[in-house]
This record gives structure tokens, C-alpha cells and sequence, in this order.
């Protein structure tokens, strides 16, 4: 089933059901996730009281379990066929984590398991949700409905944290934020039972491949300038939530106020996906790279800028006192 709409400069407005489905489903469960993600950072080392080191290491679980997981849950997907629910279970471990982080506490041994389970649900439903969207859509647009789903779940990204600040500020209390945040990611989960349908696989025969033969990539010189160039970005790049406090500390940015510093971030992508998912078949990839060069480059200068500031991870040094975590 397409849901067609209007023309506008060449792009024809075709997406099916089932993609606007996943959308929502992954606009809800954005918002959930942003909610925490935003305040996440405050929390552990200004509330809590964590070591700019073992924020580092839990910020490090955050990105790497799902990175690994993703691996595998894809594999599953696939075996088994059940790619719908290989990705409920990854939404619903995701929204019963929100209440793990009321459990955990101060003790940086739990919040680290309860961020890594939110990060192994993460990893379970982001292959198969891929792969509905792609079973979803013809070869024809397939990039317009990854850039639709794309941009439906970058709004959710820029909801979250504004969520979370209306929710900071009215309550004061960290925990209220992870109970709603709980409350959507079941809605998101209870979307996706009700609105997505499992969709039947295209058999299309492909030959084997040997790893050998994949990592023979490495001779190609184009290839291999790309590999290292990632490698290196992905080095020297400053993670987001360090700049974050960074700022905070710099700008004195108070506790309810700390959500917008997430939030400044998603409105100058959710509006390109969508037209831009047409570009890598048709027009080259250099348009989606020089985006990502931009990004890294503005987060870097960002960066530098809270560096000169001169922040100190002794003492906040904000004259607002932090909300209560309950």
C-alpha cells in the first residue's frame, strides 16, 4: 500500500504504509530515547557525581554495544525470518531500561548494565527495522523511503529534549523524566504491534562471499583512503555530551535548561533526508559526505570553543542547584 502525494522539484511523494509506520514508530521511540540522552550527561556527573572517566567508559557503551549487537541481530532477522519481532524486542528492552536507571542509582557498576542493555535493544531492532524498510519499498525508492523513515526519526530527536526540559522544569525531579520517558517507549512499542506488518523476503540469489575476498578491499587505494579517513574523524571527534558539559560549565547553563544543548542539534538535518535519499543512486555520495565532514567539523569547533572557557571537572560552579533525582 503507497500513500502518494505532491511533486516538488522532481521528487515524487510515494511512501509506503508500512515505512510511515516504522516512521512513527521510530518518532516515538526517539522521543523516549532523547528524553534520557539529554539529560543523561547532567545527571551522571553533576548529580551523581561521576569521574570524567567512567562517564568516558559509559559514554563508550553507549556507542559500542550497539555497534556489536547490530551484527547479530541482523543475522537473527534473517535466519529466522521474524523481523518484526527480532526489532520489538530491541524496542521493548529499550523502554524497560528507562526504569532501570531509577534502579541503578548512584553505582556506576549498574548504570553502566542498564545503559548497555538500552544499547543491546538499540542494536537488536536496527537491522531488521532496516531491513522492513527495504522489503517495504521498491528498488525505485528505497532511498526516498529510508530518507522519509530518516526524517520522521530526526524530528523525534529534536522533540526529545524538549520534552525532557518541560518535564525537568515542571517536576524538578530526574525520575519523573525517566517514568514519562517509559511511558512513550511503550507507546512505541505498542505501534509498532498494532501498524507494521512483517513483510515476505525477496529471494535473490547472490554469490558467496569469502572474508578472505572482503578483506581484499584494503588493496583498493580509494578504498583504503576512505577507510583511514573515517578512522581518523572518528578519533579526533569530541563526543557530544562532552561538549555538552563543557558548555554548561563555560555558559552556566542551568540544570533545566541543559536538555536545549541536545536539541540545537537535529532541526538542520530533519528536513534534508528526504530529498537527499535519491542523491547516492543518482547523483554520487558526495553531497551525504560533505554533510557528515560539516557536522564533524562544526562539533569540533564547538568543542574548542567550550575548551577556552576554561572548564574544570571539580565543581559545576553553576549557582542553580541541580533538580533532585526523585
Amino acid at each position: 500500500m503507497y500513500i502518494s502525494g505532491f511533486r516538488y522539484r522532481g521528487l515524487t511523494m510515494a511512501v509506503p504504509a508500512n515505512v510511515l509506520a516504522l516512521g512513527m514508530v521510530s518518532l516515538v521511540t526517539d522521543i523516549s530515547s532523547e528524553m534520557v540522552t539529554a539529560v543523561l550527561p547532567y545527571y551522571a556527573v553533576l548529580v551523581l557525581g561521576l569521574s570524567p572517566l567512567a562517564y568516558g567508559l559509559l559514554d563508550g557503551l553507549y556507542f559500542g554495544v550497539t555497534a556489536v549487537v547490530r551484527l547479530a541481530a541482523g543475522h537473527a532477522a534473517d535466519r529466522w525470518q521474524r523481523r518484526k519481532l527480532v526489532a520489538g524486542l530491541g524496542y521493548a528492552l529499550s523502554a524497560v531500561c528507562k526504569l532501570g536507571l531509577m534502579a541503578a542509582g548512584g553505582s556506576v557498576g549498574l548504570l553502566g548494565a542498564v545503559v548497555a542493555a538500552d544499547r543491546t535493544g538499540k542494536g537488536l531492532r536496527t537491522a531488521p527495522r532496516d531491513a522492513l524498510i527495504s522489503l517495504s519499498a521498491s528498488p525505485e525508492t528505497q532511498g526516498q523511503a529510508f530518507g522519509v523513515h530518516r526524517a520522521m526519526d530526526t524530528v523525534g530527536a529534536f522533540l526529545g529534549p524538549l520534552a525532557a526540559f518541560a518535564v525537568l522544569g515542571a517536576t524538578g525531579a530526574y525520575d519523573v523524566v525517566f517514568v514519562v520517558s517509559f511511558a512513550i517507549a511503550v507507546l512505541g512499542v505498542v505501534l509498532l504491534v498494532l501498524y507494521v506488518r512483517e513483510q515476505p523476503p525477496v529471494v535473490v540469489p547472490v554469490p558467496a562471499v569469502r572474508p578472505r575476498v572482503t578483506l581484499a578491499l584494503l588493496r583498493e587505494p580509494r578504498f583504503r583512503r576512505i577507510c583511514l579517513l573515517a578512522a581518523g574523524l572518528g578519533l579526533v571527534t569530541v563526543s557530544d555530551p562532552f561538549v555538552y558539559l563543557l558548555l554548561q560549565k563555560g555558559t552556566g547553563i542551568a540544570p533545566e535548561h541543559f536538555p536545549f544543548c541536545r536539541s540545537a542539534r537535529p532541526p538542520s538535518t530533519c528536513c534534508w533526508p528526504y530529498p537527499s535519499g535519491g542523491w547516492p543512486t543518482g547523483g554520487g555520495a558526495c553531497p551525504c559526505s560533505c554533510s557528515a565532514t560539516s557536522r564533524w567539523s562544526a562539533s569540533t569547533r564547538s568543542s574548542a570553543a567550550a575548551r577556552r572557557t576554561g572548564w574544570s571537572w571539580a565543581s559545576s560552579g553553576s549557582s542553580t542547584p541541580p533538580p533532585t533525582a526523585c
